[in-house]
């Protein structure tokens, strides 16, 4: 979920280990880790102060450009230019998540989290929905982060990282998400499926959670963490967009 122009931004899919955001604090400058991500500027852009087409312009990018990502969601991208941290139109420029490099230690470093109580045996989907839950309690909501190690993610990275413990690759981002698999109505999702929601501009997906049946599902929330949401609640219904299966 998300806050646009400092009040609901557009959905988080990129990407600050450090950035300890919460749904009503926008995109911060203030706790940044290394980047993990580099912007190709595929037209020339303005390079402005702040996240919103009002703001002062600081500078103009050239096509070609690759800027190092400090943060980002689906409008506006945080990048350093000509040593200044500014923002640029995110239509503007495509987004490429680095590869971290290996660690120069020959130690072994220590693996991400695991769930508590993985599934064992039964279908794909059951453990989806066990592997998920596994998770309540034990991640912080960042926005824009995707830090396994210390379990601090958003509404994509949580989804992501529970599909990935399953052997299944999907991408940053609940847009990029939303456009896998293959569209299920609302009225026939079964457990495992992804969810998706506007909370902010209308018609515009930002938000996703993981079906779990029962007229439930389990998301990543700001100020909450991992919870079961009722997918029937006015609130929920009143923001549904689509159901993917992957």
């Amino acid at each position: 979920m998300q806050k646009m122009n400092k009040n609901y931004l557009g959905k988080k899919t990129i990407i600050s280990l450090g950035l300890a955001l919460s749904m009503f604090s926008g995109l911060s400058t203030s706790a940044f880790a290394a980047p993990v991500a580099t912007a190709t500027v595929n037209k020339g852009v303005n390079f402005r102060a702040d996240q919103s087409t009002s703001a002062p312009v600081w500078g103009f990018v050239k096509q070609g450009t690759v800027l190092p990502v400090e943060a980002a969601n689906d409008y506006w991208v945080l990048v350093d230019y000509n040593g200044k941290q500014g923002y640029v139109s995110r239509s503007y420029v495509t987004v490429h998540e680095n590869k971290p490099a290996p660690a120069p230690s020959p130690s072994n470093p220590a693996p991400a989290p695991a769930p508590s109580n993985p599934a064992a045996g039964g279908s794909l989907a059951n453990k989806i929905v066990n592997t998920a839950a596994s998770f309540q309690g034990r991640v912080t909501y960042v926005f824009g982060s995707k830090d396994l190690q210390r379990l601090r993610l958003d509404c994509s990275s949580y989804t992501q990282y529970v599909f990935q413990l399953n052997g299944i690759n999907i991408p940053w981002g609940s847009k990029a998400q939303a456009k896998l698999g293959t569209y299920i109505p609302r009225n026939q999702l079964q457990p495992g499926d992804l969810v998706f929601f506007s909370v902010s501009t209308p018609g515009q997906i930002n938000h996703v959670g993981i079906y779990i049946g029962n007229g439930k599902f389990i998301n990543n929330l700001p100020n909450k963490g991992v919870v079961v949401s009722d997918f029937n609640s006015s609130h929920w219904t009143s923001h549904y967009i689509t159901g993917r299966r992957i």
